[in-house]
């Protein structure tokens, strides 16, 4: 079971469990289990080699493309699995759903099975053969997955898993009546729900069944560039609806399913654009039933309108107009206005006048740090001019008083972020200036490891933390790994994040007796001189370190001494 933040509760499947590997006959010579996806399943096969392997016969030689009993039979397994773990009235959409992820998958693995002008001879003969072993068979299990195939497969083997199943369907005993719904359920209507904060919006297809009603909901974030992040199926769309409403803060408009339709599949396209996009694990599930749902639909999906773009002179207006209007700001404060006017723009979807909390955590804590170099003088304005802004646009588009009060607060919740990415001097000739890293280069945090050779910092564990401390950590952490990482090799990343980790959660009143900038310089210090990386016959010197660190030996062996003298570390 899975809670949702984006919708009703809904209900679903077990992950299906291992079932041994199988070495069928003929020139699918390895069926091995697929790896773990995303979801952390391992219910599907892999019918090919490793590209590492040996690739098929040789020239010359016929190939037996003739899939074993056993590939059915783990279709079967997982099938089963699905289906356990859901009420029965589910049951139809499960199985649609079970069975169009496994041939989606199968279809995957048996394009690389042949050589490039036998491609689609594997995939028919596979499902011709598949088609003709569970044909024979008599069981309703069987009878289950054969409805299911023929109904979602696609054209490579339709005909004649069609065939076979209604030639079972004569003579097969005591059909329960949801079998006969699987995959046959029509779309009756759309609504769209969208956030009045803008962060995302919900597509909800009705599928209004006499028998099995139900919703499937798609989530689309425009904080991550409108990809889809989660698909799951939800109760009847009256009861959606009414969630949606209790819970309030939402627009709700209906649409046409081919509106729906297009919004989805253009979302869907973003996604798959994407290096690991952050989806559920219902996304994986339910993605290819969604697919083969909306592209079968007798209307042509409508493709939503092309979004506006806002070009450098209309941002620039827009700085001027809320300058006009604003209190005394600090003087940076055009040049932070556009940073987040850019940020909304060219990397969120909603426009530069949305205002959202989530909004503010994405500028304060991830972009802003990463692509600009500033001391605390240009760090120290944005607070205040962030929280100006906000305003501004919420009186703009006439947003709740409370929704604006929600992403004013978060400004402070996030403001630890950037005292972290202060540096200690000054970037240009002045104190305040800044150098910004544009979108040609890489992200500070992407510097930092390409020097180092690090991959992505460790998660912190925020549980039992308030939001202040949970903030605190989620930018010390990562700050101290990349550093020590930089610094002093990879080898040191993971101590210098456990004593992060540590200091907010064993010492937190510690933290007020330094910037926060410089506790990740201090860790790293303290490291160096527990592992005597520093001294005589050593690469470093304690002022080298700390001109590496930006800061002053005093400072670092002071900071480094209040760790020391309040947790107790490991040797």
């Amino acid at each position: 079971m899975l809670r949702r933040e984006h919708g009703p509760c809904v209900i679903h499947r077990t992950r299906a469990l291992d079932c041994g590997g199988l070495v069928p006959d003929g020139n699918l010579t390895k069926v091995t289990k697929s790896p773990r996806g995303r979801d952390g399943r391992r219910s599907h096969l892999r019918l090919v080699p490793d590209p590492g392997e040996p690739h098929g016969p040789t020239a010359g030689v016929d190939i037996d493309t003739t899939p074993s009993v056993a590939v059915l039979e783990t279709l079967l397994e997982t099938l089963s699995l699905d289906l356990a773990a859901v009420p029965a009235a589910l049951h139809p959409v499960i199985a649609e759903a079970s069975v169009a992820r496994s041939a989606s998958m199968l279809a995957d693995q048996l394009w690389p099975a042949g050589r490039p002008d036998e491609i689609g001879e594997v995939e028919r003969f596979f499902w011709a053969d598949a088609a003709r072993v569970l044909g024979e068979r008599r069981d309703l299990e069987s009878f289950v997955l054969l409805t299911s195939l023929a109904r979602t497969v696609g054209p490579a083997g339709r005909l004649p898993l069609q065939r076979a199943h209604v030639s079972r369907l004569r003579t097969q005993d005591a059909v329960p009546e949801w079998v006969t719904r699987i995959a046959g359920f029509r779309l009756t209507s759309a609504i769209v729900s969208e956030d009045i904060t803008g962060d995302g919006l919900s597509v909800v297809l009705d599928y209004d069944d006499e028998q099995h009603p139900h919703t499937v909901v798609v989530f689309i974030d425009n904080n991550l560039g409108a990809i889809v992040k989660d698909v799951f199926v939800g109760p009847p769309v009256d009861r959606v609806l009414e969630a949606y409403q209790r819970g309030g803060r939402v627009t709700i408009r209906t649409v046409r399913p081919s509106t729906a339709a297009g919004i989805i599949l253009q979302a869907l396209g973003e996604t798959r654009d994407y290096d690991e996009p952050p989806v559920s694990e219902d996304f994986e599930f339910f993605t290819d039933l969604l697919v083969n749902r909306l592209t079968q639909l007798p209307e042509r999906p409508i493709r939503p309108p092309i979004r506006p773009l806002l070009s450098p002179r209309q941002r620039d207006q827009l700085v001027e107009e809320f300058l006009e209007t604003a209190p005394p700001l600090p003087e940076d404060a055009a040049d932070i206005v556009r940073l987040w006017i850019d940020h909304a723009v060219d990397h969120t979807v909603g426009g530069p006048l949305r205002v959202s909390a989530v909004l503010v955590e994405l500028f304060l804590a991830h972009w802003l740090p990463r692509k600009v170099l500033a001391d605390s003088t240009y760090f120290d304005a944005v607070p205040v001019v962030v929280k100006a802004w906000l305003r501004f646009a919420g009186d703009r588009t006439q947003l709740p008083l409370d929704a604006i009060d929600e992403a004013v607060d978060a400004v402070d919740v996030w403001q630890p972020a950037l005292e972290a990415a202060a540096m200690v001097d000054p970037v240009g000739s002045k104190p305040g200036e800044r150098v910004f890293l544009d979108d040609t280069t890489n992200d500070l945090e992407d510097a930092y490891r390409a020097l180092a050779g690090l991959g992505s910092p460790p998660q912190p564990d925020l549980r039992g933390l308030d939001n202040s401390q949970a903030a605190t950590l989620s930018v010390l952490a990562p700050h101290a790994w990349l550093m020590a990482g930089e610094t002093l090799g990879t080898a040191y990343a993971a101590d210098a994040f456990d004593i992060a980790e540590r200091l907010v959660r064993d010492a937190p009143d510690l933290l007020a007796k330094a910037r926060l900038s410089t506790w990740p310089r201090a860790i790293v210090w303290l490291l160096a001189h527990r592992h005597r990386l520093v001294g005589p016959g050593e690469t470093l010197t304690p002022y080298a370190l700390a001109t590496d660190l930006s800061s002053s030996p005093a400072t670092l062996r002071k900071t480094a001494k209040l760790l020391t003298d309040t947790l107790i570390l490991p040797l």
